[in-house]
């Protein structure tokens, strides 16, 4: 062995140093240690294990509920400070979790907003060994935000490709003192051809809001249906509201609300009935009865309900009360309506019940095609049922149209002369937005619109709709599909709607 460590040595091998190795090893043993220890003190014996900055900037921009970090969230500068325990009790438990909040100072800088700092509290609580996110708090102040640069033309593109498949962004006009900006785009297609502009207004405390957008620069095909200002229209279809009230002096309800509309590219009449106990957002009111909107602001604010409503445009409004009602008719020589005897029925009890039947006279109760004056047609509109007779609302709305239709068969038969010396004998007694130079223009095309094919439905239809409540208990119409139904309106009157 002696031999063999002098050869090793020899050969220019030197002795191991045990001494060397000993510090060596020591030294990794001391600084495993001082790894444990930490690792001990800031995990184990900090079992809160608290979040970082991104965790938090992660949880703030979640939470649905702050809207201001929403805008702009992807551009957000974090820096938070003063991490602490604030637990209710000393010693937590389940009914008194350990709590934690962080303070966080907001602050943004980017192309198009720049944000004053703004600190929140953030709270987070344990719920085994994580922290759970509870909420942020604005604590300094409201986040007040600064335009630096008009709208973002892309989300103003997808705005745009809505209506105009084909757009291409040509310039922004922004006047950032009034907070207005104007993403324009040039738009051409089969269909229409021109510039149009997606409308944003500046707020200090959201940043750029969509407004709408300006197809006023548009030229359109005749006879293609568009938006203009949100609603849907088209050149060659023309609706017109029919609002038959029990008083003309502004303070009754609109019994009968009935949109006629005149399709010529199709060829066709579409009567489409409106439900009075719908539960619609009334602009200004609330949500209320569709009827009351006529209460709260007679025909124009009717007109704008069901506007808003379904997105369509309303081009004229009519509106008839009772007395006038039965002068159009008497004026007519009366109509003929095909009726059941249970309607018939239903009739001539009203006539009686109101002492009419000496000055108004009853009809046959057998039914069948039947000519009605004024005020019996009205007893027909009116009949919902009662006195031992069968009806509801939804039934009323079908004999509205029935009569609707009987009006049209029997104009028919008249001359546009003779429609239109009609018409004049009704000056002044119909409330409308229609001027004269409207009535020559239907008593002129009466002719070539009488050839139309009649169509009809009633909103809601049976199976789009449920009973519910109201305020203050009352029995209302509500929807089970609202959107579907509004786009299924849509298609009804224009369609040619994609």
């Amino acid at each position: 062995m002696a031999n063999k460590l002098k050869h090793n040595t020899a050969a220019g091998k030197k002795p191991v140093n045990k001494k060397l190795i000993f510090i060596i090893c020591g030294s990794v043993l001391a600084v495993c240690i001082a790894v444990a220890v930490i690792l001990f003190i800031f995990v184990f014996n900090n079992p809160a294990n608290l979040p970082n900055d991104n965790r938090i900037k992660s949880d703030m921009e979640a939470d649905k509920s702050i809207t201001n970090v929403a805008v702009g969230k992807k551009t957000f500068d974090f820096t938070v400070k003063d991490f602490e325990k604030t637990s209710d009790k000393a010693t937590p438990d389940k009914e008194h979790p350990e709590k934690y909040t962080a303070q966080v100072t907001i602050t943004r800088e980017s192309d198009i907003y720049g944000i004053e700092p703004a600190d929140y509290k953030v709270s987070y609580e344990k719920k085994g060994s994580k922290l759970v996110y509870k909420s942020s708090e604005l604590e300094s102040k409201d986040l007040t935000f600064t335009a630096l640069k008009g709208a973002d033309k892309n989300d103003a593109l997808k705005r745009v490709k809505k209506t105009f498949k084909k757009a291409e962004y040509k310039e922004n006009k922004d006047d950032l003192k009034k907070g207005d900006s104007k993403v324009i785009f040039t738009v051409n297609d089969k269909e229409y051809s021109g510039t149009a502009a997606a409308v944003y207004k500046f707020d200090s405390k959201k940043g750029w809001l969509f407004k709408k957008i300006d197809d006023k620069n548009v030229k359109f095909k005749k006879g293609v249906t568009h938006k203009e200002n949100g609603l849907y229209t088209n050149s060659n279809v023309k609706n017109v509201l029919f609002l038959g009230v029990d008083s003309n002096d502004g303070a009754g309800r609109s019994d009968c609300m009935m949109l006629i509309s005149i399709d010529k590219n199709t060829g066709t009449i579409k009567q489409t009935s409106f439900m009075r106990d719908n539960w619609f957002e009334i602009p200004g009111q609330g949500t209320n009865k569709l009827n009351s909107a006529y209460v709260f602001g007679g025909a124009d604010l009717t007109k704008k309900t069901i506007q808003n409503t379904f997105d369509i445009k309303i081009d004229n409004c009519v509106v008839v009360d009772f007395t006038t009602f039965k002068d159009v008719i008497n004026t007519l020589g009366g109509i003929d309506v095909d009726i059941t005897s249970d309607e018939a029925g239903y009739v001539n009890w009203q006539i009686n019940k109101n002492g009419q039947a000496g000055s108004v006279g009853t009809i046959s109760t057998a039914g069948g095609v039947t000519h009605l004056n004024g005020q019996q047609a009205l007893w027909l509109c009116r009949d919902r049922g009662g006195g031992g007779f069968s009806g509801d609302d939804f039934m009323r709305t079908g004999r509205q149209r029935k009569v609707i239709q009987a009006l049209v068969d029997t104009y028919k038969t008249y001359t546009p002369v003779k429609v239109l010396a009609t018409l004049k004998t009704l000056d002044g007694k119909v409330k409308t937005d229609l001027k004269l130079s409207d009535f020559e223009w239907y008593a002129e095309r009466s002719p070539k619109f009488f050839t139309f094919k009649f169509k009809e439905r009633c909103v809601p239809q049976e199976g789009e709709w449920q009973s519910g409540t109201g305020t203050g208990g009352a029995w209302i119409i509500e929807l089970n599909d609202f959107d579907k139904l509004k786009s299924d309106i849509q298609h009804y009157i224009y369609e040619d709607l994609k």
